[in-house]
């Protein structure tokens, strides 16, 4: 007898859930549950693996544009969720060059640029600019981008378009987050600015106060407490081995 979570959730008959000989990743073979990933009937999600996908989303940060092809994936609309993030790349192209085109031929217009071989100067700027193109890195990343997207609208958009493609979910959730991976550089986050963690300052005496519980505020004194230790710990430490390195220095 099947679960919920491992029944179709359009009301298709399905075999009892039972254990069969099963091979499994690492080249081995037991007896296990073979479950469905899709209904073999009708091709939606399994409940259970609707649940995997939703955890994928919640850890990712999907650009807000996508949300309707994210919903459409919930729904088990592979191929609608997938058209819906190419109309969202297009669409965020359009309003922010400026201009009346599509797929190539806006990303071509909208993307390219001239610089001089030698100085690197810019004589044509870009009507959108990813990073402000002052060191080759940043214009290896405009250029590199452009191809990438060039290709994102040659390939599986123009696909997508015109044909009808059964893919299943893996291939439009590669869709949409090749989507927001450009959605998010349009939005001027360039790789070459964003690739390291910026810690930031926090005002624990405002935390402190809007904790009602005074079992909270008690456990936020201990780990502020024992972070103080540490770092006097680590200061220590550093001074013993700067010590240390000058004693060298003095001996040869």
């Amino acid at each position: 007898m099947r679960s919920k979570k491992y029944s179709c959730p359009n009301g298709c008959a399905l075999p009892p859930r039972k254990k069969e000989l099963k091979e499994f990743d690492n080249g081995t073979y037991g007896f296990a549950y073979r479950d469905f990933i899709f209904c073999p009937c009708c091709g939606s999600l399994m409940p259970y693996s609707l649940d995997k996908i939703k955890g994928f989303f919640d850890v990712f940060n999907l650009h807000p544009s996508l949300e309707r092809a994210k919903e459409l994936v919930y729904k088990s609309e592979f191929e609608a969720a997938a058209r819906e993030s190419f109309i969202a790349v297009e669409t965020s192209l359009k309003k922010k060059s400026g201009l009346d085109l599509h797929g190539s031929d806006l990303v071509t217009k909208a993307l390219s640029y001239d610089a001089d071989k030698n100085t690197g100067e810019i004589k044509k700027a870009p009507l959108i600019a990813i990073n402000n193109l002052k060191s080759d890195s940043d214009r290896n990343e405009q250029r590199g981008i452009m191809y990438m997207l060039m290709g994102f609208f040659q390939g599986p958009r123009n696909l997508y378009q015109h044909n009808h493609i059964g893919s299943g979910v893996s291939n439009s959730i590669s869709v949409l987050v090749e989507a927001s991976f450009f959605l998010h550089l349009l939005d001027g986050n360039s790789i070459t600015k964003n690739g390291r963690w910026i810690p930031t300052l926090v005002d624990y005496r405002e935390i402190y106060r809007k904790m009602p519980k005074r079992r909270d505020r008690w456990k936020l004194i201990r780990m502020l407490k024992r972070r103080a230790r540490f770092i006097k710990k680590n200061e220590k430490i550093e001074v013993v081995h700067g010590a240390s390195d000058e004693n060298e220095v003095d001996n040869k």
